[in-house]
């Protein structure tokens, strides 16, 4: 029984990688080094128009969205916390990456297929996590990051404001108390 491994490709041709492939590996490398999360997108069906629109959109929010060939994402995301949408890449995908509010793609892309009614969100990395649609489209309902932050602060101040109201309230029966127990030893 013999192991030999078939040279094919480049290899067998006596030549090394593409050299345009290899930067196109590393240019994706690069916009996912800093980013909070990226989502697959799944364009079939969209017309150009529909595509131009995502395009501006995308980049209005500060999202950037570029047609990545699989090969390619494969390779890119080899090592890194994004390594979870290799099992989902199936066709032909975009992706949209954020280095700012991580749910701001799923955002925009479901603003965008409520909208369209075409395309899919294939799933994503959200802060090293993967997220099926569901779980996206889910992220996306949710308020802006800025607003829960504020809600949260407005639920921590209702706390401390009524902290003060039963301090007193406490302080008040244990004096209730010791005037009844007073009371009780003056008749008594």
């Amino acid at each position: 029984m013999t192991t030999e491994v078939a040279v094919k490709g480049r290899a067998a041709a006596g030549r090394g990688p593409n050299e345009l492939k290899v930067a196109q590996v590393e240019a994706i490398r690069e916009k996912m080094a800093d980013a909070t999360s990226a989502i697959l997108f799944d364009f079939r069906g969209l017309s150009v128009s529909q595509m131009t629109d995502l395009r501006r959109k995308t980049r209005e929010a500060g999202v950037d969205l570029s047609v990545v060939k699989n090969t390619l994402l494969l390779r890119a995301v080899e090592g890194t916390s994004f390594e979870p949408i290799r099992d989902h890449l199936d066709g032909p995908v975009s992706m949209a990456i954020t280095q700012g509010d991580p749910a701001s793609p799923a955002k925009v892309l479901n603003d965008f297929l409520k909208e369209s009614g075409g395309g899919k969100i294939n799933g994503g990395v959200v802060e090293g996590t993967f997220l099926d649609e569901e779980k996206i489209k889910a992220l996306a309902e949710l308020p802006p990051r800025e607003v829960l932050l504020g809600q949260l602060a407005g639920v921590m101040d209702a706390q401390v404001a009524s902290l003060p109201r039963v301090l007193n309230a406490v302080i008040a029966k244990l004096l209730y108390a010791v005037q009844a127990i007073a009371r009780q030893k003056e008749n008594g």
